[in-house]
């Protein structure tokens, strides 16, 4: 199991797809490169990696930003987002973008974990670093979000899903803070 989660880790964020340029150069495929930290399996980085990357940025905060505010799809991709941001990291993007119009263009990001994957001794907190590169544009081409290689510092806690059997509980990794 921890090798299929590794593979797809590296299909997903180190694959040499091409990169998307905030520029409008017409890829729709996001790039996403991971340091080596994000490889090690007994203290959980691949998946607190794996987690940002795919889980809560490209399922949940790309659509947010998408659709986020459309009457048919807002209610299902906020509770989406709600289950992958908690507390001020939920409440900084719901304030992003409570005044953005129902439809957007979202420029795939660009992200790359760098350096150390710290993640607690009890496995409830992690850190990670990121450079990050986004564009969300109205359909007239105004600029309502963007970065270009900006460093951040994510905080993710590590909580239990309701997908429980024989006594244990699955987990998932959940971005409470982004600095």
């Amino acid at each position: 199991m921890a090798r299929l989660a590794l593979i797809l880790l590296l299909v997903a964020g180190c694959t040499s797809v091409p990169t998307a340029q905030p520029s409008g150069s017409g890829s729709h495929t996001p790039k996403a490169t991971v340091s080596s930290s994000c490889s090690n399996f007994n203290r959980h980085q691949y998946e607190v990696c794996f987690a940002y990357v795919v889980n809560d940025t490209l399922l949940a905060r790309v659509p947010w930003y998408k659709s986020g505010r459309s009457p048919d799809l807002g209610p299902a991709v906020k509770t989406r987002l709600e289950s992958r941001f908690y507390g001020a990291a939920r409440s900084m993007l719901e304030e992003q973008t409570r005044t953005w119009p129902q439809q957007v263009e979202v420029s795939p990001p660009k992200i790359s974990i760098v350096g150390k994957v710290h993640v607690t001794g009890n496995l409830s907190t992690a850190t990670i670093h990121t450079v990050e590169t986004w564009l969300v544009r109205t359909q007239s081409g105004r600029v309502l979000f963007s970065q270009n290689s900006v460093h951040n510092t994510i905080t993710l806690d590590r909580v239990p899903t309701q997908l429980c059997a024989f006594g244990h509980c699955l987990h998932k990794w959940v971005v409470v803070k982004i600095d």
